[in-house]
Parts: structure tokens; sequence; C-alpha cells
């Protein structure tokens, strides 16, 4: 249970669903988790549960903003000399048509789910350079290589990160700073259930429905796989995407209108 000993990790949205996960899972493995999100007092429940069997804290952050991400990161060297490993994860979902979308609405998606990413490797990467180490793991979603109808702009933002991490991996190799994305499918996470509580449980039963595995996947599931990529065990693995979605996009096709995540 040691594959992150000694190394300092942040994760962004790491209140709940698959940030939280990756948390825990960090903290298991003996990593130091800054724990960072926009809902303070849910994330400070849970760093101090985390605490208890490790070393986990809490930081307010709203990715959104430049200066938040400069505070966290600034504080993270400042408190424990180092960060190893950087999870992008924090995200919103707005659906919309791209007809009518508003665009202040497709402009927080952008700002929220990708500028965002943009905004912590800034402050990061100099540190990992510094230091001759590092991997950044960045959350997309298997919607970023599907279509749902309604979502250009969530799969636009996490076509993107897709995209910038390749280009990032290529760029900074000879660093040894690693670049990697994740890409979940459907996962029961808290917005899987704000979304079928908005949508009916047609919205839940259509996930299911789509997936060959017959289920949505479970937030551990997806924080397994950051944990190879964090550790020294994928050492020579950078500029990948990691598809965690129990065969959906391996299918031709899906049952139009399902809106799946």
């Amino acid at each position: 249970m040691d594959r992150l000993k000694n190394k300092v990790a942040v994760v962004t949205g790491a209140a709940d669903g698959i940030g939280l996960a990756i948390a825990q899972a960090f903290v298991e493995e003996g990593a130091t988790v800054v724990m960072a999100d926009i809902n303070e007092e849910k994330c400070k429940k849970e760093a101090q549960k985390l605490s208890e069997e490790g070393n986990a804290q809490n930081v307010l952050c709203d990715v959104g903003n430049s200066t938040d991400v400069q505070k966290l990161i600034e504080g993270t060297i400042t408190g424990f000399g180092a960060i190893d490993i950087l999870v992008n994860n924090a995200a919103i979902a707005v659906s919309g048509c791209v007809s009518e979308m508003p665009e202040d609405d497709w402009d927080l998606v952008m700002n929220t789910n990708l500028k965002s990413v943009y905004r912590t490797i800034k402050s990061t990467l100099p540190h990992m350079i510094k230091q001759k180490s590092g991997s950044i793991i960045n959350i997309s979603s298997a919607q970023a290589f599907r279509s749902w109808d309604d979502w250009t702009a969530y799969a636009a933002a996490k076509g993107g990160m897709t995209s910038m991490t390749n280009q990032l991996a290529g760029q900074f190799g000879n660093e040894n700073v690693r670049f990697n994305t994740i890409s979940p499918g459907a996962i029961l996470t808290p917005m899987a259930e704000v979304r079928a509580k908005s949508e009916g449980p047609e919205f839940l039963e259509m996930s299911i429905k789509n997936n060959p595995m017959l289920r949505m996947g479970e937030p551990g599931e997806v924080a397994m796989t950051a944990v190879f990529l964090a550790s020294d065990e994928a050492c020579y693995l950078t500029g990948e995407n990691i598809v965690i979605d129990g065969g959906l996009t391996s299918l031709p096709g899906h049952s139009n209108k399902s809106k799946n995540y």
C-alpha cells in the first residue's frame, strides 16, 4: 500500500465523485494529498476523514479563477516542498444545443473544464521541471470521442484537454514530466445523480442500456487507474489516454436521445 509513498499530490474537484475517490486511493497508497474544491465545507469534511488514515488537507479553490489556482499551487509548494502529482478533475456539466446555447454558458464550460487545466499546469509545471519529475493526470471523458445530443461544449472542452495532454507529453518528456488522460464513461457520481433527478430515471436506465457491461462504473474504478499513472510503475508511460467505460465506446452506436453523461 505504499505505491505513492513520499509523493505530494494535488487533486481538483476532490470533494466528491471521481476526485474524492482518487484522493482516497492516493492517501491509501501513502501520498500526501491536497484536496481542492469550490465546496469548502464538503471538502474539509472529507479531508478530515482521510486524515485519520493518512495525510490530507483541503483548500478552497475555484479552478475558474487564476488567483485561486496560483494560491493552491504556491501554498502546496510552500507547505510540502514539491508537487509530484497533479490531477485535473474539476468540471461542470452544462448542456445545450449549439445553435441555442447562450455564449455565457459556453464560456463557463470552457473556463471551468479546459482553461482551468491550463491554469494548474502553468503554475505547476515549472516546479516539476525543476525537480525533473512529475505526473500530470487530466480527467477527460468518453464524451470527447462520441456524440450525444446537446453536449457540444462539454465534449469540446474534454477533447481539447485530451489534445493538450498529448502535445505537452511530447514537449516535456525530456524533462521527465509525464502527461496522461483518463476518459471515464458513464460513472455513478453525484453529478450523474443530479442529472437523474432533473432528467428522470431514464437517464440512468439509458446509461446502463448503452453499456456492454450493462452497468455504470464506480468512481473507485477510475481512481485505481489514476494510482497507476501517478506511480513509478508508469514511469515510461506518457501521452496516453486510458478509456474506462465498460466498453461503451467500442459499440458502433447508441440509443439516440440517451444523453448518457
